[in-house]
């Protein structure tokens, strides 16, 4: 069967000289460059986002993408010298071939391999627009391998499928120490070379944004120059006046609610320490 699809997209390719440019270009080794682009592109969308703290993690998967890619083109390399599938244009010398006939053994694919991985690690890396470039570009370069005569629909679909169950089977077993490894270069001198030193998500707001209510007021009010100089504040719904001393005759004293007297004053220390419990101001 494999055989038959074979010489039926051949005898296909014959027909349509208008597309041998084009699927010849996908069946050389030049196409896979495409991925190469495609991957620089989602790593500088995730570099720009970095600047704003959103996610170190996607830049991680990213760098998974390229490693996965490797690590299924190396393992790949056994299987294709255990199994030893000649080339269809070598057993059926008949077809035609449309680019330079390579050297070696045919299933799995090498090319389909690198393409299937690639597509597969990036849809794992939640970057979905370069997932579906990669994506039709596997499928066109896996087409393009059998158009061009250089292999079965077996050996293309075959690393396609290779590809794919390696790039996402140790996907788990990698991607903790590579997102621990993007946050610390987040976190180092070289924080550049991931976007910036926001690695964590949004920042929330900080202790000095909740102002602490003053007693049981409810209200905050900021004093203008005039009343810090006249040392006296004007009242409020709930508060009634306060007087301000110098910073020459302040030290560390005691500060009653509003609720508890109607008017309060900070006392020097040494008046401070001539009362005890409410003592420590006076109305």
């Amino acid at each position: 069967m494999d055989t038959r699809f074979y010489l039926d997209v051949n005898r296909f390719a014959m027909r349509t000289a208008w597309a041998h440019g084009v699927l010849a270009f996908f069946a050389r080794p030049s196409a896979l460059g495409i991925l190469a682009v495609v991957l620089a592109l989602a790593l500088a969308r995730a570099r720009v986002t970095g600047f704003g703290g959103s996610d170190i993690d996607q830049i991680a998967a990213l760098v998974w993408a390229a490693i996965g890619t490797a690590l299924a083109y190396a393992i790949s390399l056994p299987i294709v010298h255990l199994v030893g599938r000649t080339r269809p244009f070598v057993a059926m010398p008949q077809a035609a071939v449309l680019v330079a006939r390579p050297t070696g053994f045919s299933f799995p694919n090498d090319h389909a391999v690198i393409a299937g991985a690639f597509a597969a690690a990036l849809w794992l890396s939640r970057a979905r627009l370069m997932a579906a470039i990669a994506t039709l570009v596997a499928i066109i370069v896996a087409f393009a391998l059998v158009y061009s005569g250089t292999a079965y629909p077996g050996d293309a679909a075959g690393g396609l499928l290779l590809g794919t169950l390696v790039s996402l089977a140790l996907y788990p077993f990698a991607i903790g120490s590579l997102r621990d490894l993007a946050h610390a270069v987040a976190r180092s001198p070289l924080k550049v070379l991931v976007g910036g030193g926001h690695h964590g998500g949004a920042v929330g707001p900080g202790p000095a944004s909740r102002p602490t209510l003053v007693g049981e007021s409810g209200a905050v009010r900021i004093l203008s120059p005039e009343e810090v100089r006249a040392g006296r504040t004007k009242p409020s719904g709930h508060a009634g006046p306060a007087r301000i001393l110098p910073p020459g005759q302040t030290g560390t004293g005691s500060i009653l609610p509003p609720d508890e007297t109607g008017g309060i004053s900070i006392l020097p220390p040494r008046d401070a320490g001539s009362g005890s419990g409410a003592g420590t101001a006076r109305s």
